[in-house]
């Protein structure tokens, strides 16, 4: 089957490129908005760090569950059909997590929210990555996720004040539903993808080498994001200087993800750039230790965020003109959401066993190890990313 365009699978003009832009937010909602979130199930449900671990992890496992599916059937199923399908599953869920307090219900209502939120993600990023101009769409997409952030840090805690946690939970519901209504009639009904598994998965060491370090970098980032806001309450920051931080950190995603579509644009060649992003999220991520004084927190939440916006759509660029088309891009969502899942648990181990400062020090450690992968992926051959 000939690989189907973006527009192809989505319809044509800038309403439908809105829906996907839409539903990848949605579908990434409870991840962007980890940190605030993680420290509201923490202090109104009385949850323990290994319980929200879990919890967040259990979610990012059912979306690599849903990745997986794509990756397998994502030929035989319909775009539409499967977008408002799983956007559908994700705001049920959404709103049963509101009228859940005990541990065990909500994890369960959040396996089945990272389901749906997987299979969207993954329908979004195989159109992004089927298209003419795939670099745009995955910075694009960036800009989506990290807007959405900048907003839901300065509204999510008023709301959780006025409301609490149902409150959220519902209102990510509706936005879900809202996204599902409109890939009902702005979204045509087309394969999802149209890879063969076996040229899908098939890797080149340059490519096994980019999927490892794509591997720790979500590992890594997400063992840090979801601790970002326990780490200023240990620290003693004031509530005001973490919200302000986290809104930033988002503005900054912006402008990274702006960047990266800059460099996507203009240069060929974004080793050096993924390289240099890792080692900044390294150094940002060491400013930590200092958390309690609000420079040097602000200062790192800046340069992590950014960093993380800036090399997230270069690393799928590369793997999307290494392989040419939208099976890579699959297999890549694959190795983002095993860290993605693993990052959390890992987060929660080394604070419950060692404490705040070990996470930073591990995770400083781990992200110069992607850097060094990242480079030695450079050594192999020269990549040039096709816009």
């Amino acid at each position: 089957m000939n690989r189907l365009n973006a527009v192809d699978r989505c319809g044509d003009g800038a309403t439908k490129v809105v829906i996907l832009l839409g539903a990848a937010a949605a579908a990434t909602s409870f991840f962007t908005l980890a940190p605030t979130l993680v420290g509201a199930l923490m202090d109104h449900l009385r949850l323990s760090v290994r319980e929200v671990g879990l919890i967040s992890s259990g979610e990012l496992a059912g979306s690599a569950l849903g990745s997986a599916l794509v990756l397998l059937y994502g030929r035989f199923s319909s775009t539409r059909t499967t977008l408002i399908a799983s956007l559908a599953l994700l705001g049920v869920s959404n709103f049963a997590t509101a009228a859940a307090h005990d541990f065990s219900t909500i994890a369960t209502y959040r396996v089945a929210a990272g389901l749906g939120g997987g299979v969207a993600f993954s329908v979004v990023n195989a159109a992004a990555a089927g298209s003419g101009k795939p670099a745009r769409i995955f910075a694009a997409i960036s800009v989506a996720q990290m807007t959405f952030g900048a907003v839901g840090f300065m509204a999510v805690p008023p709301l959780i004040n006025a409301t609490g946690l149902a409150g959220v939970f519902i209102l990510l519901g509706v936005g879900s539903f809202g996204c599902a209504i409109a890939a009902l009639f702005g979204v045509t009904p087309a394969p999802v993808h149209g890879s063969r598994l076996c040229s899908s998965l098939s890797l080149t060491p340059k490519g096994a080498l980019l999927l490892v370090s794509l591997f720790a970098t979500y590992l890594t980032s997400t063992a840090v994001w979801t601790y970002l806001e326990r780490i200023a309450v240990a620290a003693r920051l004031a509530r005001d200087v973490i919200g302000a931080g986290l809104s930033i950190g988002m503005i900054s995603g912006i402008l990274g993800a702006l960047g990266a579509t800059a460099l996507l644009m203009r240069d060929r060649n974004t080793d050096r750039f993924v390289i240099g992003g890792a080692a900044i999220m390294a150094i940002s991520t060491g400013l930590l230790i200092k958390a309690s004084a609000p420079a040097a927190y602000l200062t790192a939440l800046f340069g992590f965020n950014g960093a993380l916006a800036l090399v997230t759509p270069l690393y799928q660029a590369r793997l999307a003109a290494e392989s040419g088309g939208d099976g890579r891009i699959l297999v890549a969502m694959l190795a983002m959401y095993l860290g993605l899942i693993l990052g959390p648990m890992f987060g929660a181990g080394l604070v419950v066993g060692l404490g705040y400062d070990d996470l930073i020090h591990s995770a400083a450690a781990l992200f110069l190890g992607a850097a060094l992968l990242a480079l030695g992926s450079s050594r192999l051959s020269p990549q040039e990313v096709r816009l």
